[in-house]
C-alpha cells in the first residue's frame, strides 16, 4: 500500500495527488475528507504514483551543496562538473563538460552566467525558429521561474526560465516552438498542438522529459 508523504487539507471540493521535486507523494484534500477516503483514492491511483515514482527517480538530479567544487549538473543536456579557482571570471570549457568557477560568491556567479548564456541562447534559437514558422514576436527576455518553462503574452513577449539552459537542445527547441505557436494560438486547442506538431513531430516525448527532469527546477 503505497503511503501519502503529506496530506493538506483545505476548503477545496476534490481529493488530488501529486509527486512532488522530492520525489514525495503529496495528497490534497477537502477539510473534512476522512481518512479511509484519502486512502481508498491513493488506491485507485497506485499504478501512476508507482509509474511517476519511478520515472522521477529515475531522472533524479542531486540537489547543489553549499560547496559547489566537484558538483555535477545538466548543462544542454550533458553532464556538467564544476570546479571552484582562485579566479575572477568564470570559465566554461566545453568539450571537457568543466565550468570553472570564482571561489568567493561562486553560486551567485553561476546564476548570472546561467542567465547570460540562458538569454544569448534562447534569444539565437527563438528568431531562427520564428522565420522557420513564419511568425513575429515582441521582445526575448529570461526568468527565474520555476512553474513555467517559458510563456507568451498576449503581446507577444515571449518569457523563458533561464533553467531550461539545463534541458537538451532539442528539448530546448520544442519549447521555443511551442511558446511561438502562442503567437497564432493563445490556447492549448487542436489547431495549436496541430502548429507545434508541424515543427516538432516528436513534442510529446520533449514534453515527457520536461515532466521527468522536473526536479532540475530546484537546481540554482
Amino acid at each position: 500500500m503505497v503511503r501519502p508523504d503529506e496530506i493538506i487539507r483545505s476548503h477545496r471540493k476534490t481529493l488530488a495527488i501529486a509527486i512532488d521535486r522530492n520525489n514525495r507523494l503529496i495528497v490534497r484534500a477537502p477539510m473534512r475528507c476522512g481518512e479511509e477516503r484519502i486512502f481508498a483514492f491513493i488506491q485507485e491511483k497506485e499504478d501512476w504514483i508507482v509509474r511517476k515514482k519511478a520515472e522521477q527517480a529515475k531522472a533524479a538530479i542531486a540537489l547543489p551543496p553549499d560547496n559547489l567544487h566537484g558538483y555535477e549538473f545538466l548543462l544542454l543536456g550533458e553532464k556538467c562538473q564544476i570546479f571552484l579557482a582562485d579566479r575572477k571570471t568564470v570559465g566554461y570549457d566545453q568539450g571537457a563538460h568543466v565550468l570553472c568557477l570564482p571561489e568567493k560568491k561562486s553560486k551567485e556567479r553561476l546564476i548570472k552566467w546561467l542567465k547570460e548564456n540562458a538569454l544569448r541562447i534562447f534569444t539565437s534559437v527563438t528568431a531562427r525558429t520564428a522565420q522557420t514558422m513564419g511568425v513575429g514576436y515582441k521582445s526575448v527576455a529570461i526568468s527565474s521561474a520555476r512553474g513555467k518553462w517559458g510563456s507568451c503574452s498576449f503581446d507577444n513577449a515571449l518569457r523563458f526560465s533561464y533553467r531550461l539552459l539545463y534541458a537538451p537542445k532539442d528539448v530546448i527547441e520544442y519549447v521555443v516552438v511551442h511558446e511561438l505557436s502562442h503567437v497564432k494560438h493563445k490556447n492549448h486547442s487542436a489547431a495549436f498542438w496541430s502548429e507545434v506538431a508541424k515543427y516538432v513531430p516528436d513534442w510529446k516525448a520533449k514534453r515527457r522529459w520536461l515532466q521527468t527532469h522536473r526536479a532540475l527546477v530546484g537546481i540554482f
